[in-house]
């Protein structure tokens, strides 16, 4: 059926497909996103040598495109290609590149902007001289009708730089720097995100003197390549130091650049290079902070603590840059005064000023200062410390030229402080805040100066270290050894002239003191025995003290005394002196040790004794003790007894009742009788036992005691006192060292001694 009717219609039906591909042929059909661009196969002007793009009369790809919408062609002549829109966020760029048009001018590299309607309009492009290549203009964020044909479009990152950072740029194209030059001049560019503009106003290649702040920007990454870098912060208590790579050339004989106005920290690189800056190290310096500095031009070399000078010291300063020191005989710079350069951290005040390189003489207090290292380096050392009891004579070795204030008795000048030379007013005790490269302070004691002769002794000021003991040889030809002992004193005011004239104590000690000392005792030896260095002793002090006083007046020096210390004589002229009192107090020591001896026999008589009586009264206290519990069992058999009687006495009385106990009770008492007596009889041997045994281990202890002997002499003194027999007479006479038997005279004596405690009789009379 389907068949039939298509056989039927075919003239119909081809008639419509005709129709069909003639309008498809036609119409071309663009979404609300979409465009077109369009190809002319047929019937259209050949394109100019060069071009791949042709002109809305010309035969191929066509430059111009359609937008969205219902486009009508002439059949078969057109061929059309739908394309999206190029689409560009708010932080993206499009970098475009012409893919044909007149070529770039030799010693360029970007083609020049031709008005395009934004790459939009390729015939206005072509029609305009375009040139193919990169494109200085760029596509800002937004949905472009871009020829795919002509130009390609590559999207990128627009530039965005942070709060902490900067932007660094260097142009790869445009007018070459000026020769000597490294960073190019900046023109107007609009933060070179006008390209065009940047080359139409001279602009130069290479890298900008100019930063990018923060900030997002739309530039041409193709001309201009951006390097993101941190700002410059310089923390607290530091400097940085700058060092220049563009500018002028420094001066002969100059370290550093000099000072210029208006770069504002050189965060202004343009102003830095137009006021005449140079290269190289800086006088400036950045303090604390933070600085959006192109880092490229200048370079922070270091980053550095102030310098910090700390209680009790001074800073001295040497200058790194200035004028010359002409004068041969000065050795620091021309003073300035302090608020002139505030204390070296104006450097390019100092300079203004005038002032020399080299050792400067005043000196910085305690505090921090922002001095550059490359101007002045700075030594800190302690200030002069004067104690009580001394001064500071101070030397100066800069100044003007001082009128002596002395006489001819002082060897150097000594001028009015703060002329060069010897200062007529010494330091007082204190802390001085003294140049010390420029000047000398020597310490002088005010005090009285103790000074030792002596190997083995030395004073707290070791000014006497290097004394030693005077050796002397005496008129009979011995050799002494004596310490001697100084006291001087130097007044304050005389404290210049002992400096004018000796340098220093330690000299005066050394050139004055010790030779008079020496030479002194050693003449005046030479009339001397040595024995009588003793008995003359006051008489060598006297002396030398006078002739010390005369030598050290001359020096402006007061002698106080002069004391002889220790002598020393040979061993082989004290030797006999030494025995003979070692004799004589061996004497005395025997006499001594002898009646010791004598006196220890009877103390020990009379510890014995002692040591006895606690035995003896233990003893007694036993006798006692054993009467005591005899008397006791005496009382118990008593008792006993007693009980038995009138127990017998009852019995009696009742036998008396009947005949037959009446003999009972007979018996029975007459056995209470007999063992009242039996016990009676034994608690009396008890007690007379005890008392036995009592007495005899009295006496065993005596015996231990004192010895069989003396305790047999004992108990016949004991007899003959109690029966009151008068054996000894009343004056007893003595002698000799022993008597003919041998026996000792003092047992003897001991025996007697003896007897006179025990009887209470007075042996040995006093003669009268």
């Amino acid at each position: 059926m389907m068949m039939e009717f298509v056989l039927a219609n075919v003239a119909v039906l081809t008639v419509l497909l005709a129709i069909f591909v003639l309008v498809y042929q036609s119409v071309a059909i663009a979404g609300g996103s979409q465009f077109i661009t369009i190809e002319r196969r047929w019937f259209g002007k050949t394109m100019a040598d060069g071009r791949t793009i042709a002109l809305s009369d010309e035969v191929g790809l066509q430059a111009r495109t359609l937008g969205p919408g219902v486009h009508f062609f002439i059949p078969f002549i057109y061929k059309v290609e739908k394309h999206k829109f190029f689409s560009i966020s708010e932080s993206q760029i499009g970098i475009v590149q012409a893919i044909t048009g007149l070529p770039i001018p030799p010693g360029q590299f970007f083609a020049r902007t031709v008005d395009c309607n934004i790459f939009q309009d390729g015939e206005a492009f072509i029609r305009n001289g375009g040139e193919k290549g990169p494109q200085l203009s760029i596509l800002p964020p937004g949905e472009y009708q871009i020829n795919p044909h002509l130009f390609t479009v590559k999207i990128e990152d627009a530039v965005l730089i942070s709060e902490t950072q900067i932007g660094l740029v260097e142009a790869v194209g445009g007018q070459p720097c000026v020769v000597g030059r490294i960073f190019a001049d900046p023109v107007e560019c609009d933060a070179f995100q006008d390209a065009d503009a940047f080359l139409r106003n001279g602009g130069q290649k290479g890298p900008q003197v100019r930063v990018l702040p923060p900030g997002s920007y739309r530039i041409n990454t193709a001309l201009f390549r951006v390097e993101n870098r941190p700002v410059t912060v310089i923390p607290n208590g530091h400097i940085g130091l700058i060092t220049a790579m563009d500018g002028g050339r420094i001066m002969e004989g100059s370290l550093l650049s000099r000072k210029i106005e208006g770069h504002s920290n050189f965060e202004n690189g343009h102003a830095f290079i137009q006021n005449g800056g140079q290269k190289g190290h800086q006088l400036d310096v950045l303090m604390p902070g933070a600085y959006r500095i192109n880092t490229l031009l200048f370079v922070i070399k270091a980053v550095v603590p102030w310098t910090n000078i700390t209680a009790d010291c001074v800073g001295i300063v040497t200058v790194q840059e200035g004028k010359p020191i002409i004068e041969a005989n000065k050795i620091a710079a021309e003073e300035l005064a302090l608020d002139v350069h505030n204390n070296f951290q104006n450097a390019a005040a100092f300079l203004a000023a005038g002032g020399q390189k080299g050792l400067q003489i005043p000196v910085l207090r305690a505090g921090n200062y922002a001095i550059n290292p490359w101007f002045a380096t700075i030594e800190q050392v302690q200030m002069v410390e004067v104690k009580i009891g001394e001064c500071g004579v101070v030397t100066s070795y800069v100044g003007e030229e001082g009128d002596d204030t002395t006489d001819s008795n002082v060897n150097a000048k000594i001028v009015k402080n703060g002329k060069r030379g010897i200062w007529a007013e010494p330091l007082g005790p204190g802390k001085h805040p003294m140049n010390t490269k420029v000047c000398k302070v020597d310490k002088v004691p005010t005090t009285q100066i103790l000074l030792n002769w002596a190997d083995s002794q030395n004073s707290a000021h070791k000014l006497d270290s290097e004394l030693k003991t005077i050796t002397l040889r005496t008129a009979d030809a011995f050799n002494v050894s004596m310490d001697v002992s100084v006291i001087i004193h130097i007044a304050m005011a005389d404290a210049p002239k002992v400096v004018s004239n000796l340098g220093s104590v330690d000299n005066m000690i050394s050139q004055v003191l010790e030779p008079a000392i020496s030479s002194h005792f050693r003449n005046s030896a030479q009339s001397v025995k040595a024995l009588d260095l003793y008995t003359k002793r006051a008489e060598l002090q006297a002396q030398a003290k006078q002739h010390l006083q005369s030598v050290l007046r001359v020096h402006h020096i007061e002698s106080k005394d002069t004391m002889i210390a220790d002598v020393v004589l040979p061993t082989e002229l004290t030797r006999t002196v030494t025995d003979r009192q070692i004799a004589e107090q061996e004497r005395i020591t025997y006499a001594t040790q002898r009646q010791a001896q004598e006196e220890r026999k009877m103390l020990e008589n009379a510890t014995a004794q002692a040591n006895m009586q606690p035995k003896v009264v233990e003893s007694e206290r036993g006798v006692e003790i054993a009467k005591n519990l005899a008397n006791a069992e005496i009382e118990r058999s008593m008792g006993d007894s007693r009980a038995v009687e009138l127990r017998a006495e009852g019995s009696s009385k009742a036998t008396k009742v009947t005949a037959g106990a009446q003999a009972e009770a007979t018996r029975v008492n007459a056995l209470a009788d007999a063992e009242a007596i039996e016990k009676k009889g034994l608690a009396e041997a008890l007690v007379i036992l005890e008392q036995g045994k009592s007495t005899a281990e009295s006496y065993k202890l005596q015996v231990n005691a004192m010895g069989n002997e003396v305790f047999g002499q004992i108990q016949v003194v004991e007899k003959i006192a109690s029966n009151k027999l008068k054996l000894i007479p009343d004056v007893y006479i003595g002698g000799g060292s022993g008597g003919s038997d041998g026996t000792d005279p003092q047992n003897s004596l001991m025996s007697i001694a003896l007897l006179q405690y025990l009887t209470g009789k007075q042996v040995f009379t006093k003669p009268e």
